[in-house]
């Protein structure tokens, strides 16, 4: 079944309408890190007017119509490097409800919806590959039905996470006699630039091989594909410290937000196990509340925020497409005058 409305980007036109229309009036169906840190700002905001004036080589959007209604946008920016991508906001037509047995009652309208949907992210992924993006990423709660799309446009499964608010400073001290001052704190130091190729290299000693194979295999994937903080008007804040054992780098640990919303990651080599619950005090007492986003196969890290009175906030699925660049024809190559 062929979609019954056009897929075009964002344009100015388009700013307009949303504001006169106050669309898309719907709950974002992406998570990105930053909206689950409790930093988000309205997607048909002051973000799609910025975007259809300036174009930014780093953002797109892109609208599908039927007439004068909205019918699904989705837009995107990149990771850390021009060839990661990550879905940011995604609003698709509202599917007709379903019965008592899981099937909708009418299957038409349904599958009008999910062709219209699908549509909408294959001209994202076309976009994207005209920016030479190779990869775009999509975070979605474990229980949307959303997943079930996504995988059908060709996302595939990276990790599972969960999402846990740490606890305050003053559940800190466990009852395994631990304090607030362990010595490990000492053992920390700003990570420097020069650091980073030794930060990969823990990456791929912590990280299993099938993460690996969907977030970034070589330096290059792993460098684009980071999470980047949220840019905008407010400054961002981003803190990030190492952890060193015979000059290789053995534990890292992040904080990144704004204002009161600040998320953290940490990884530390398998060699050493507790300098992984070690990290995550050192960065708790730092910032109690703190927003975890915990991979699954941290789930020590999980079970030691919630254990010491962090609570669970949700469940979500990191997914990857690949996307097919489109090739050069030889003989028309920018080249610069």
């Amino acid at each position: 079944m062929k979609p019954n409305s056009t897929v075009q980007p964002f344009r100015i036109t388009d700013a307009l309408r949303c504001t006169l229309l106050n669309a898309p009036g719907k709950p974002n169906l992406a998570c990105p890190r930053p909206a689950l840190n409790g930093d988000q700002l309205p997607m048909y905001g002051a973000r799609l007017w910025r975007n259809a004036v300036m174009q930014p080589r780093n953002r797109l959007a892109l609208a599908r119509w039927q007439g004068t209604q909205l019918n699904g946008l989705v837009s995107a920016r990149t990771r850390s490097g021009p060839k990661a991508w990550e879905v940011d906001g995604l609003y698709l037509p509202t599917a007709p409800a379903v019965n008592g047995n899981g099937h909708s009652d009418d299957k038409y309208r349904l599958d009008q919806v999910n062709a219209d949907a699908l549509a909408l992210l294959e001209d994202l992924f076309q976009a994207v590959g005209e920016r030479a993006g190779e990869r775009i990423f999509l975070r979605l709660p474990t229980d949307s039905h959303t997943l079930t799309l996504a995988r059908r446009s060709g996302f595939i499964v990276a990790c599972n996470e969960t999402l846990v608010e740490g606890p305050g400073e003053m559940h800190l001290n466990g009852a395994d006699g631990e304090t607030a001052d362990h010595p490990t704190e000492n053992g920390l130091r700003p990570r420097l630039p020069s650091d980073e190729y030794g930060v990969f290299q823990l990456y791929c000693a912590s990280v299993p091989a099938r993460v690996r194979q969907a977030m970034g295999l070589t330096f290059d994937q792993w460098r684009d594909g980071r999470e980047a903080p949220t840019r905008g008007v407010t400054p961002t804040r981003q803190q990030e410290w190492v952890a060193e054992e015979a000059g290789r780098i053995v534990g890292w640990v992040r904080l990144a937000g704004r204002g009161k919303s600040v998320g953290a990651e940490v990884m530390a080599h398998p060699d050493h196990p507790d300098l992984l619950f070690r990290m995550v005090d050192f960065a708790s007492r730092r910032y109690p509340g703190l927003r975890w986003l915990v991979p699954d196969h941290q789930s020590p890290v999980r079970d030691r925020l919630t254990g010491r009175g962090g609570k669970h906030l949700g469940e979500y699925t990191m997914m990857v497409k690949m996307v097919a660049v489109p090739a050069l024809r030889y003989g028309m190559a920018p080249v610069e005058a």
